[in-house]
């Protein structure tokens, strides 16, 4: 029997999008989620929230546009995963990532997913303005708010619960259409859940500011973030999806405020990553490349620190590499790395520029020297694994991704990458099996179960790579027999 949580997102999603929505491949599909029992009347287990949302995050992949970016999703991943090394994990294992979107919004979903739009890691100014952000996000998950919700409710919140999850997947395809379907729907109960709403979002601060100081950050970056969004969102008509979700009030600020003063005035250790990816996202974000250079122009005749002016100078180098002048760019890129001293995103940008520029033997070079300083790095290993392919030698990309997804584990971009090149190899079972774990990690169960089939009824399939496929369908179909019902 379908949960009513499960049913209430179906049919919201079902009624807002028209009966179904448009997957990545463009066919048209309805959102399928897990049958997790019904919940009323007792807590969400831990299992069953991670597999709510092990099956939300496969819709979010196919439906939502998702930044691809090695450098921004490595450094996303790494700030959390610092955020979580003073944090009490309940058991789930995080995944972090950015939703390639200009508006201000960060959302935690069950089972340990956390997004974070591009817009609002533009909108920091700090490492540990964006670090509180997603401290906060955390704090819901690891004290289990949604559990909780249910458990306080005895079920009532049920319907308000399944409407805000489906209009998170709404609203990020269409944000008014999203915020309209949540506001629609939540109208008749929202009195009702407003209490412990703000006392989820109370706590969700002090445990964020916790988990922001434990990881060596400013915990004045919560209050420093709420004012500045605040006051930047005073006098607009309809204020950011942030907003929305988590109000900024006086007293909020006042509140985390106090917390703050409360650790001291400290020295934070801020990675010099997030000025890098900041200046990245802009460059890439502008309008043209342009536009992007005028901006970073400005930003370095305003910088007040030869740091902030060295950040600035990386992301012109950006621009320049979008405009073709990769002369220019490299030439910049020098100076950035006499301010600042080597880091990964200065061998990427050079390498970048290289490739872009038709020089696949330099820019090999570069990302091999990355890697002989930053060992294992992934944007550098991806990085160098894409320029092997475009060298014609997909035979050192296999070997090199295949060792790096031993380290990092799953991943989908190093799936297709390992799927491509062995392809290109000449291993066509082995490319298989890699595309039907890419497709899998999207939701796309039928496009991976078919790709394993191929491999099974191969004629020269050997009986190893057989009997990995044959025990990977099984698998599979288990877990699509699971969402069958909601197709």
């Amino acid at each position: 029997m379908k949960s009513l949580l499960t049913h209430c997102i179906v049919v919201l999603l079902t009624l807002a999008i028209g009966v179904t929505a448009a997957s990545a491949d463009g066919e048209r599909s309805p959102i399928r989620l897990p049958d997790i029992g019904d919940p009323a009347g007792r807590t969400l287990t831990v299992s069953q929230e991670k597999r709510l949302g092990d099956s939300l995050i496969r819709e979010v992949r196919q439906r939502i546009p998702l930044s691809d970016d090695p450098e921004l999703r490595h450094y996303i991943q790494d700030l959390g995963d610092r955020l979580l090394a003073s944090a009490n994990n309940p058991g789930f294992d995080f995944e972090f990532f950015v939703v390639d979107s200009n508006t201000v919004n960060a959302f935690a979903m069950p089972g340990g997913y956390i997004g974070m739009n591009s817009g609002l890691i533009m909108r920091t100014e700090s490492e540990s303005e964006l670090a509180a952000v997603m401290a906060h996000e955390i704090a819901h998950v690891t004290q289990r708010h949604i559990a909780r919700t249910l458990d306080a409710t005895r079920g009532s919140g049920l319907r308000t619960l399944g409407i805000i999850m489906a209009a998170i997947l709404l609203g990020m395809q269409d944000p008014e259409a999203g915020q309209a379907a949540a506001m629609t729907g939540i109208a008749g109960s929202i009195q009702e859940q407003i209490d412990y709403t703000r006392a989820h979002e109370r706590e969700a601060d002090n445990i964020g500011m916790q988990i922001l100081a434990g990881a060596g950050l400013d915990p004045h970056g919560m209050p420093r973030f709420f004012e500045r969004l605040q006051q930047a969102t005073r006098f607009l008509d309809r204020p950011p999806e942030y907003l929305s979700t988590h109000p900024v009030t006086e007293s909020r600020i006042s509140d985390s405020r106090a917390r703050a003063q409360a650790y001291g005035e400290r020295d934070s250790n801020e990675s010099p990553m997030f000025g890098f990816m900041r200046a990245r996202l802009i460059a890439q974000k502008a309008d043209s490349g342009e536009a992007a250079e005028r901006h970073f122009r400005a930003a370095k005749e305003n910088a007040g620190t030869d740091e902030q002016r060295a950040y600035a100078k990386y992301g012109h180098a950006i621009a320049l590499i979008r405009k073709e002048r990769f002369a220019d760019a490299e030439q910049a890129l020098e100076g950035v790395m006499e301010t600042l001293g080597e880091h990964v995103p200065i061998f990427s940008a050079k390498a970048m520029a290289a490739r872009e520029d038709g020089r696949l033997s330099e820019s090999i070079s570069l990302y091999e020297l990355g890697l002989s300083l930053f060992p294992h790095n992934y944007p550098l290993t991806v990085g160098l694994a894409e320029a092997l392919l475009e060298a014609g030698e997909p035979m050192e990309a296999r070997e090199l991704v295949r060792r790096q997804l031993r380290r990092s584990g799953p991943d989908a971009h190093l799936y297709r990458l390992h799927g491509q090149a062995a392809s290109e190899a000449g291993r066509p079972h082995e490319s298989r099996l890699a595309m039907a774990e890419h497709y899998q990690m999207y939701g796309r169960l039928q496009l991976a179960v078919e790709q394993l089939n191929q491999v099974i009824d191969a004629s020269d399939a050997d009986i190893n790579i057989r009997s990995r496929a044959i025990s990977r369908r099984d698998e599979l179909v288990r877990l699509f027999e699971t969402q069958s019902e909601f197709r």
